[in-house]
């Protein structure tokens, strides 16, 4: 029998990753909104190409979640549900909020009245069914991030067909389910299938110890390459080739290689986590406090950064001072995530108990790879 791609002491240092990369994506997003203003050595593909590191890794663990064990489409969904709603709800809800109540007057508000109930359905209606991604549809209201979740969702629902369905019904609804997600999303569909073969490829479990290092490196060098081209070749020709305003898939080439990169890195990550086992599994409660908090920091920042800016809290120049609101940024959401993320098991529970017919009814046994 095959051993799984992701060992123990990969899904640590994973776990590490992950909260990494929801930071840069906070620092990132901090400069962009004007937070801090002093010099900054990236731009804003920085916290873009997180997010497409966070598609990869999302790929992985979903794959290995339902072929590593007993599963079956009704427990696959609760699992999702139970892990999205709690925080993707709350996220919105607290994003309108702040806009439309608690901001300040240092900072306008939103780029429309918050007095037009038409405006508020249009940006709140469309991302709770996760439908922001399809062209024309406005932003979530102060929270743009947001984006992503939309991606996945469909992802993971297009996965799920795929993988539990049988027959023609697993064509139509595959079929009906990427008519519904729409053409922009699925552009960045193999990214989030490059994390989903790394659990099928023998040959990415058969990397040696002694290349491991330097596949990772050349993971570094070739994403310092992508950032020297992305803007001005890639970017330019993925335009010409879809004329179409392609709203956040519009880096669809140098998001491509990016998810190769970061598939290629994992890959040289296992061996390496293999070797240092011992010291990882050491860390495992640090990395999975981090990572326990990691999507509600992702999802709660934007509005949270918005607010403080609103009532003129701002670093200004000062690295000390960007310095204490990240931090203050990243308790907040810590503490939130009590809130949310704290709340899937409880929710995954109920709705065990709710749908323990069809929980019990429809559990198949999952291929082991």
């Amino acid at each position: 029998m095959q051993s799984p791609f992701l060992t123990r002491p990969l899904s640590v240092v994973l776990d590490f990753v992950r909260f990494l990369a929801a930071f840069l994506v906070v620092v990132g997003h901090s400069v962009q909104l004007q937070l801090y203003t002093g010099p900054y050595p990236f731009s804003g593909r920085l916290q873009h190409y997180c997010v497409i590191v966070f598609f990869v890794l999302s790929g992985l663990v979903i794959a290995t979640s339902v072929t590593a064990r007993r599963s079956s489409l009704a427990r696959y969904t609760i699992a999702r549900v139970s892990r999205i709603l709690p925080v993707a709800v709350p996220a919105l809800l607290f994003a309108a909020l702040s806009a439309y109540l608690l901001a300040g007057d240092a900072h306008v508000r939103i780029d429309n009245s918050p007095d037009d109930p038409l405006l508020f359905a249009e940006r709140i209606l469309p991302p709770l069914v996760f439908l922001s991604a399809w062209p024309g549809m406005p932003a979530p209201v102060w929270n743009p991030p947001y984006w992503s979740l939309c991606y996945e969702v469909w992802y993971y629902a297009i996965f799920a067909l795929a993988f539990f369905l049988r027959g023609w019904a697993r064509v139509a609804a595959v079929v009906v389910a990427c008519l519904l997600a729409g053409p922009t999303l699925l552009l960045l569909f193999p990214v989030w299938l490059m994390g989903v073969a790394l659990t099928a490829m023998t040959s990415a479990q058969r990397l040696p110890l002694r290349l491991a290092p330097l596949v990772l490196a050349g993971c570094g060098f070739a994403a310092w390459g992508l950032f020297q081209i992305d803007m001005t070749v890639l970017n330019p020709l993925a335009a010409r080739i879809w004329p179409e305003p392609l709203k956040w898939s519009n880096w669809v080439l140098s998001d491509l290689l990016m998810g190769a990169i970061m598939a290629c890195a994992v890959v040289a990550l296992r061996p390496l986590a293999a070797r240092l086992e011992a010291p990882i599994l050491r860390t495992r409660g640090v990395a999975h406090a981090l990572a326990g908090f990691s999507f509600t920091l992702y999802l709660f920042h934007w509005p949270l950064i918005q607010l403080l800016r609103s009532h003129g809290i701002e670093a200004g120049r000062s690295l000390l001072v960007w310095a204490g609101l990240l931090v203050l940024v990243c308790g907040l959401c810590a503490l939130l995530s009590r809130t949310t993320e704290g709340m899937t098991p409880h929710l995954r529970r109920w709705m065990e108990r709710r749908f323990q017919r069809a929980v019990a009814g429809t559990k198949v046994q999952a291929a082991i790879v």
